[in-house]
């Protein structure tokens, strides 16, 4: 029964992506499939965006979307956490706290990021969905960096001190936007498709650029102080980090300036944002 709701949920090529970009078995697509559906509620959104209220081509972008979300979560779970994945101790420890972030995340957002996802709602809206159901779809793609802020919420337990999850998603998202990191996100997303390698490349630096964005969030709070303001924590963490910033600054600014990244340039976005965390 799991497998046909997998197929009918994910898509007949899910378990073979995974299997190309992870070399993971059809077990393994299958738990992670459990573990992501259940942390996000995938299955009662999905529910939702199939209504017959919501236009057509409206419901199968909506589904498209939370699908990119289920891959890159997947791969995720599938590349983070021990294996082969415990599904009830996975969603005991994820699906509570990305459940409580994901409600509140607009008030995480910031500038550019919060710019793109008032826009979408405004259009969703537009659509036929209510406000509730616009801003949840609008705020889904940037859901998946939860998975993160939970990690970094116990890390920063045991590495210093307690803090809470939403001054952390407040610190993660906030240097997501002070540093460009969406933006050279957006790029990626953008690369030619071409073939197999082209795929696992785009993969790569997307994967890169998320874990530069927590080893420099977990410096930050290592920083300051619980309670500290996002503004502040990111000056202190600047200050520690003069030296790294005066050489990557040049090629952070390259990400404000222009459009659509190539290759190369975010090749080397890439390595800078790398170098920033210690």
């Amino acid at each position: 029964m799991l497998v046909n709701e997998m197929v009918d949920g994910a898509g007949m090529t899910y378990a073979f992506r995974l299997g190309e970009e992870l070399s993971a078995t059809s077990t393994d697509a299958m738990r992670a499939y459990a573990v992501t559906t259940a942390v996000y509620d995938l299955p009662a959104l999905w529910r939702e965006q199939r209504s017959p209220a919501i236009p057509t081509a409206v419901s199968d972008e909506l589904v498209l979307e939370s699908r990119r979300l289920l891959d890159r979560a997947s791969r995720w779970f599938l590349t983070n956490r021990p294996q082969p994945l415990a599904v009830g101790a996975e969603v005991s420890r994820f699906a509570a706290t990305v459940r409580e972030l994901r409600a509140g995340l607009p008030q995480f957002l910031r500038g550019r990021e919060l710019a793109w996802v008032e826009e979408r709602a405004a259009e969703l809206r537009s659509a036929g969905l209510d406000d509730d159901a616009a801003m949840r779809n609008a705020v889904l793609v940037y859901t998946y960096g939860l998975l993160d802020v939970v990690e970094l919420t116990e890390l920063s337990e045991r590495d210093r001190e307690a803090r809470e999850p939403h001054e952390v998603a407040a610190l993660y998202y906030g240097l997501s936007e002070h540093l460009g990191v969406d933006s050279a996100l957006t790029s990626v997303t953008a690369l030619e498709r071409g073939d197999r390698w082209h795929a696992l490349a785009r993969l790569a630096l997307r994967d890169d650029l998320y874990a530069s964005l927590r080893a420099i969030t977990l410096d930050a709070l290592r920083e300051a102080g619980p309670g500290t303001s996002v503004e502040k924590a990111i000056a202190l963490w600047e200050k520690a980090n003069a030296s790294r910033l005066v050489r990557a600054r040049a090629a952070l600014q390259e990400v404000g300036k222009a459009g659509q990244l190539d290759l190369a340039t975010l090749s080397v976005v890439s390595r800078q944002l790398r170098g920033l965390a210690r």
